[in-house]
Order: structure tokens, then sequence, then C-alpha cells
């Protein structure tokens, strides 16, 4: 028996059954001859495909997912978070490709190497029939996207082609045929396979690098700040990267961000000159008004002081801001937390480097617990 992509199909003009079989030439209503696709066509094309389909689901549930979520974004600063996050897209990949193949009659691989999933009697199949053999693909032929297993799926997939019997998961039912493509749509293919595959290899390079960063990290011990204008010392998470610069007025500003990104805090001063708290807190409001919304504002105790508390929104974006100040000794310190969504994720953490912060400079009076 030829191997199947050397084989040459014709179809009767009969209706489809499960079990019909494309049939031999015996009359004159018979539809034209044409090739089936090779194995190693079909690997190029699934692959291809199935790469950038499962990363546009990734991106879709995760983007989704982390915003509402917190316990779905420590999971992800897990080692194998974003490995076990991609294999259970797969399957969603597998959807979008056979919604693409209903709608539009092919995907990009399939079509840029001239393949084309048909059923036996030569039509296109329908949304249903292409989940149903999409489901079936992940489990004879990919293996549910373990690697180990993946490989001997594919290889006994392989050989049952070049033996010149149906995968598995096409057997009476699916047909994938091939046309020629010229140079030009081969070398567009070439290329867009290189360029994704190398983007894989250094997104997970990447991944692999913040795998370990984020594991060292949490390992650390807390790590010792010391506030140069008091000279007080306190204690901070590893979580955060401190960070000295010049504000707009030539004061110092103390900026720590999380290590994730999710968390920037801004830890800075100036001098009251015998300004009312009020004063201090409408000049901040005004400076702060053409990029934060602030939905409430009010005063109150901390820590024996008179403080201003408020929040908002970021006027170009989701994040959320907290901002406090408080006059100790002439200066009007501020503490200036924005957060992306879930807040929740960092609210611990960005709580506890507050407080460690003004420890530096109203260190709670001996048993308030504040």
């Amino acid at each position: 028996m030829q191997p199947i992509d050397q084989q040459m199909l014709v179809f009767c003009p009969a209706a489809r059954s499960a079990a019909q079989l494309p049939c031999l030439p015996d009359d004159e209503d018979v539809l034209p001859a044409f090739p089936l696709a090779g194995a190693w066509a079909r690997w190029f094309a699934r692959s291809f495909d199935l790469w950038w389909q499962t990363a546009l689901v990734a991106l879709v549930i995760g983007y989704l997912a982390s915003r509402v979520s917190p316990s779905f974004l420590h999971w992800l600063e897990t080692p194998l978070g974003w490995k076990l996050f991609g294999l259970a897209c797969m399957p969603g990949g597998l959807v979008l490709d056979a919604a693409l193949l209903a709608v539009g009659g092919n995907t990009p691989g399939k079509a840029l190497l001239g393949l084309r999933v048909i059923t036996t009697d030569g039509s296109t199949p329908g949304f249903r029939e292409l989940l149903r053999r999409n489901m079936a693909v992940w489990r004879a032929g990919l293996g549910l996207g373990l690697p180990a297993v993946s490989l001997l799926t594919m290889a006994r997939q392989g050989l049952r082609l070049r033996k010149g019997v149906q995968a598995s998961y096409d057997r009476k039912d699916f047909l994938v045929s091939a046309s020629p493509r010229g140079w030009l749509a081969k070398g567009v293919f070439g290329l867009a396979f290189a360029g994704l595959f190398s983007t894989i290899m250094i997104l997970d390079t990447v991944d692999r690098q913040d795998s370990r960063e984020a594991t060292a990290m949490l390992a650390a011990p807390p790590m010792a700040w010391t506030n140069p204008a008091t000279g007080r010392s306190t204690m901070l998470a590893p979580q955060w990267k401190a960070e000295a610069r010049q504000g707009a007025d030539g004061a110092p500003q103390y900026l720590f961000t999380r290590h994730s990104g999710h968390a920037v805090v801004l830890f800075a001063y100036e001098a009251g000159g015998g300004r009312a708290l009020r004063q201090d807190a409408q000049a901040l409001e005004d400076r702060l008004a053409d990029r934060f919304e602030l939905a409430e504002s009010y005063f109150a105790e901390f820590r024996g002081r008179r403080s201003w508390v408020s929040r908002g929104l970021h006027r170009k974006g989701p994040e959320r801001v907290q901002l406090r100040i408080v006059e100790v000794d002439g200066k009007a310190w501020r503490v200036v937390a924005m957060q992306s969504p879930p807040a929740a994720y960092t609210d611990d953490l960005v709580a506890e480097l507050s407080s460690a912060l003004w420890d530096t400079v109203a260190p709670p009076a001996p048993g308030s617990g504040k």
C-alpha cells in the first residue's frame, strides 16, 4: 500500500454515511482526484496553528482572570504556574481552531501549506464535527499536551499515515487534502513558523528566569532600609525594590516597586513651612488631579497625629490609588500607593510596607498596636 500522502482520492457522489469510504472511479460523475496531506505537512500546520491559538486563548483568559482573582496571580508566580496554565488552555485553542475552520474554511497554518480538512464526501465539516475531531486530536494526537506522552502519540499517528492508514481521529469521517503551494507561500510559512517558535523559546527562557528569581526572593529574608531624613531603620519584605529619586521640587523621594509590577509605593515629604495640614492636602490633591480621580478624602487620627487620607482611581487605567499625609516635625510626609487589579493581590504587602515606612517617621505609641 502506498503512503497516504502519495495516494490520490476520488469521491462518489452518493450521500455520505458513517461507513462510507472514498471509492474508485467507475463512472463519469466522480469528483476530480486530489492528493492527501503528508505527515510532516500536517505536523507543521497543526503545530503553528495550535501555538498561536493556545497563546491567544491563554492571553485573554489570563488577562481576565488576573483582574479578578488574587489566587490566580499567586498561582501563576509558582515555578510551574505558567506551564500548567498553558496546558489547561490547549483545549480552548482547539475550540478556537474548530471555530475558525467552520467560519472561515481554514486556518493560517493550513492555508499557507495548502491543507484543508474535509469530510469523506468532499464537503466542509460543521463546527460540531470539527470540535469532535479536535478533541480527538487533543487526546490521541497531542497526548493531552503532556510532553512525554505527546511524543508517543504523534509518532503513532505519523506511522499510521506513512503506512497509508488514516489517523485514528480521522478514520472514515475526515480527510486532510493537500493542494500545491509555491515557494512564496512556503517561505512565508517558514518565516512565520521560525518567528513564532523563537518567540516561544524566548518567553520560556524569561519565564524560567522569573520563576528562579521569584523563588529566590520568597526565600530571602527581609531587607533593612534606613530613612535618610530621620536615620531610623525598618525591615521590608524582599518582594520590594527600593529606589531613591528627586521630585519635581528637588525634594528626595523613595520609590518601592513590587517585583511583579502590580504595586508601586511612593514615600516622600515636603517642608510644611508652617502651613496647615488642610493646605498640604489641597496642594497635593491639585498636583494629582490630572492623573488620579480621587473619590473620597477625609481627615483621620493616625498614630496620635492628625492625617489626611484619600482614595481613588487612575484616570488612564484601572489602577487604584491610596494616599495619606501626616505632619511630623514641620514636614508633610506622604505615602502614595498605586495597585493594579485585583488590588487584593497586593493589599497585605502594601499595608505592611506602608506601616514599616511610617515607623521611620512616626513610630506608634507604646501599646497602641498601630
